[in-house]
């Protein structure tokens, strides 16, 4: 009954902060945040326990967990903290690296490197369990050639396991990231304040970064927190092709999916666990994308305190 107890409690937390809402105006915004947060958390952690008591009672092949309540949560700590920095990590290289390439074909005015990014930016059409394969036979190819082992050490966290798992979850948002950039920075600069800035004679760095990537902070937070829902998405199979002693992988191991010849028995109760975690660092940095765009952009937290009005 814990995770139905977690839930009832992230549900009945987030009605008070939306009643405590509702006679605060000033607090809307911050209190719509907090009650989606809370909302989506305890559908994960009802859904997650419904979905996995539903196949154990039709499979009848899962065992009771191991271990107690303690020590699940003693399992699962870990890894937790090994996929927090995976996320973060990859989120900075993919959405830093897709954003400034974005903001940097827009400001150079190259067609052609623009052209030649938009065909690099079609890898987002390539599956992730592909580019697993190919950065582990790259590893191998070089391994071949100079003998260097650069994995880092399988199913072990080290800065290798790290960085190689990081890259290859980061390929897909920073090409995500890159195409809805551009967009939003070539739209940004056909305005009328920027047309403006041309004719005062100022620099077009100065205008880029002041006029262009700075209005569009918004939408570059958006897409920011799609990125986001991408590398999730993706989370359990990187971690799993590369052994990253993660969440995703641990998730995987707990339905009794291995990748060796002796897998270990289900256990429903890190799995719970597992989903729920991984589930709520998402709500989390998607809250905090929310109340960024907020911040960023004035508007939306006006029109917030409206509709809450």
């Amino acid at each position: 009954m814990l995770w139905i107890n977690l839930g009832l409690i992230c549900l009945i937390g987030a009605l008070l902060v939306g009643l405590a809402s509702l006679l605060q105006p000033r607090t809307a915004a911050v209190g719509r945040v907090l009650v989606t947060l809370g909302l989506q958390i305890a559908g994960v952690v009802v859904l997650t326990w419904l979905l996995v008591q539903r196949g154990q009672a039709i499979s009848r092949q899962l065992p009771p967990p191991p271990g107690t309540e303690t020590a699940i949560f003693a399992q699962i700590e870990a890894p937790a903290v090994a996929s927090l920095l995976l996320i973060i990590v990859a989120l900075v290289w993919g959405t830093g690296f897709g954003t400034a390439a974005a903001a940097f074909a827009v400001g150079a005015k190259r067609p052609r490197l623009a052209l030649l990014l938009g065909v690099v930016s079609l890898i987002w059409v390539i599956p992730t369990f592909m580019l697993a394969i190919l950065a582990q036979d790259l590893q191998t190819q070089i391994y071949n050639l100079w003998q260097v082992n650069v994995t880092g050490g399988y199913a072990t966290f080290s800065a290798g396991q790290l960085a190689w798992s990081a890259a290859v979850l980061a390929i897909r948002p920073a090409a995500y990231a890159y195409r809805q950039g551009s967009i939003l920075i070539a739209d940004q600069s056909r305005a009328l304040f920027v047309r403006t800035a041309l004719s005062k004679g100022l620099p077009w760095g100065v205008i880029v970064r002041r006029h262009i990537v700075r209005p569009a902070a918004a939408g570059l937070l958006q897409t920011g927190s799609s990125s986001i829902r991408l590398m999730f998405g993706s989370l359990p199979l990187v971690e799993f092709f590369f052994g990253y002693p993660g969440l995703g992988n641990l998730l995987l191991q707990s339905l009794g999916v291995s990748s060796g010849a002796a897998s270990q028995p289900p256990d429903p109760g890190v799995a719970i666990a597992s989903a729920v975690v991984l589930a709520s660092i998402l709500a989390i940095l998607e809250a905090l994308i929310r109340v960024l765009t907020q911040k960023a952009d004035p508007r939306v937290a006006e029109a917030t305190a409206e509709a809450a009005a």
